[in-house]
């Protein structure tokens, strides 16, 4: 939008043409006619100077240029005022200007809204009854034109808008949105272990559909057993760093960096908080959190809570390797095959332990792989013969030759005889694909079965079994299904 352009008035007196002089003494602006005052106004008076410098210009006295030229002001602007003069004559420059009045919500109608307001109706079914738009009611009420009566026994709820909100962060005395200063420096002096979360109605928050996570967050335990995570008392505990982890994981921030691009304010409803802590802050306690193995624990603690709660899906466990390459500088990590990008680059290996059903319930990274043999001898088998619940003691495993504590299933990466072997006399039971398949069997061994999958679904197959002398070290059972043929799963050692 052009900004407009006062007049300039000089202090002395300026002639603007022959015998036509301009001078400004104690606010007010005299025009002369030689030596004589013919006409004066205010220096605020934009209006009245319009009008006079149109007539000088209409009776020939002045010319567009020379008002331009003497005053400062854009000679389009004189040509406009020389116009309205020609065509409505001095009292056109002090007619009120005409403004369009409310198209939808004009004085009668929002007497009528209020009214239908009062008498307990809600914005929806008034803006009904009046034919027109609820959200134009909304708009409304928002902007205090309407305002909707508390029903009883209650207090009426105000609800913010993003840019009130964004209006109030921005003068917040402590920073952009950290408007809780009693808060603040009551943890500043050491006088407050963490703020409690006041979540408050407001509109517009942007990812608030994060919230409906959580209570599936809840439900596995985000927050169990968090109190003994080493975190000194500060203005934001445990429980609002671990939320806001989590919705960030959820909103698909890749790096706490990118918090730097988010409003705080906003970020800081979705916890309950006036706003979340600045990049640094959090980079600080995130460090804290995973000194030491206190982070390790936390996640073994629920780990065995899952377990307990599903005793019957932590019977059979899928482990599964994973390679997550490393784009970073800091350290040279050795090189893995990432068979989607049929590259070697530098990689960690992550081995995830999950229920049958895909559940995870933990994971083990190495930076340098030794293999799926042994990380899932040297670090899975302990952890899971540790924590499964419902497991057979010594009694039972005597007095019952073929059962097993649990069952494993992987894929041909742990295809070993020799770790078979020594599974069985861990008394684990295993499933895995066999890597030499050999010939095909004879269609004579294949008969017809039913499998019940894990969605309860019955499928029919060829199916067929037979014993197998794997390395000339241990007997398994073999089984094969008829499509495809080189399939095998080794069920159980026996």
């Amino acid at each position: 939008m052009p900004q407009l352009l006062l007049p300039i008035f000089p202090d002395a007196v300026t002639p603007v043409k022959e015998l036509l002089s301009v001078g400004k003494e104690d606010g007010q602006v005299v025009y002369f006619h030689g030596v004589l005052p013919v006409f004066s106004h205010a220096e605020d008076d934009l209006a009245t100077f319009r009008m006079i410098t149109a007539q000088f210009i209409a009776q020939g006295h002045l010319r567009v240029v020379d008002v331009s030229r003497a005053f400062g002001v854009p000679a389009l602007s004189v040509k406009r005022a020389l116009k309205r003069y020609r065509q409505e004559g001095p009292k056109g420059f002090y007619v009120p200007p005409r403004r369009r009045g409310p198209a939808v919500l004009t004085a009668e109608v929002l007497k009528q809204a209020q009214a239908l307001l009062d008498e307990g109706q809600t914005v929806p079914s008034a803006a009904a009854e009046l034919g027109i738009k609820s959200d134009t009611l909304s708009k409304a009420v928002r902007a205090g034109r309407l305002h909707v009566p508390a029903a009883k026994g209650t207090c009426a709820l105000v609800v913010s808008t993003k840019s009130e909100r964004s209006a109030l962060d921005s003068a917040a005395p402590m920073g952009v949105g950290a408007s809780n200063v009693e808060a603040r420096v009551a943890a500043s002096v050491g006088g407050l272990n963490a703020v409690l979360p006041q979540f408050q109605l407001a509109v517009d928050v942007p990812r608030g559909g994060v919230l409906f996570a959580l209570p599936a967050l809840l439900a596995v335990g985000l927050l169990e057993g968090a109190e003994g995570l080493p975190l000194p008392p500060g203005y934001y505990g445990i429980d609002s760093l671990l939320m806001l982890i989590a919705f960030m994981a959820l909103a698909r921030l890749e790096s706490v960096e990118s918090l730097r691009t988010c409003a705080p304010g906003e970020w800081g409803k979705l916890l309950g908080l006036d706003r979340i802590p600045e990049v640094r802050t959090l980079r600080e306690k995130i460090q804290l959190l995973s000194q030491g193995d206190q982070a390790e624990k936390w996640s073994a603690d629920l780990c065995r809570r899952w377990m307990a709660a599903a005793p019957a899906q932590a019977g059979i466990l899928y482990v599964d390797a994973h390679v997550r390459v490393y784009y970073g500088e800091q350290t040279k990590l050795p090189r893995h095959y990432i068979a989607r990008q049929r590259l070697c680059q530098r990689a960690t290996a992550d081995y995830w332990v999950n229920a049958i059903d895909g559940q995870p319930f933990f994971r083990v990274t190495q930076a340098v792989d030794p293999g799926l043999i042994k990380v899932l001898e040297g670090e899975i088998l302990p952890r899971l013969e540790r924590d499964i619940p419902g497991q057979p003691n010594a009694e039972v495993l005597a007095a019952e030759p073929l059962r097993h504590r649990f069952t494993l299933v992987f894929d041909r990466e742990g295809y070993s005889p020799e770790l078979f072997k020594r599974l069985k006399a861990r008394r684990i039971a295993c499933l895995s694909y066999r890597k030499y398949p050999g010939d095909d069997w004879s269609a004579e061994e294949f008969v017809d079965g039913t499998v019940e999958l894990r969605s309860g679904e019955r499928v029919r197959m060829q199916l067929a079994e037979r014993g197998t002398l794997l390395g000339g070290v241990l007997w398994v059972r073999g089984k094969r299904a008829a499509h495809p043929p080189s399939l095998v799963q080794i069920r159980r050692v026996v």
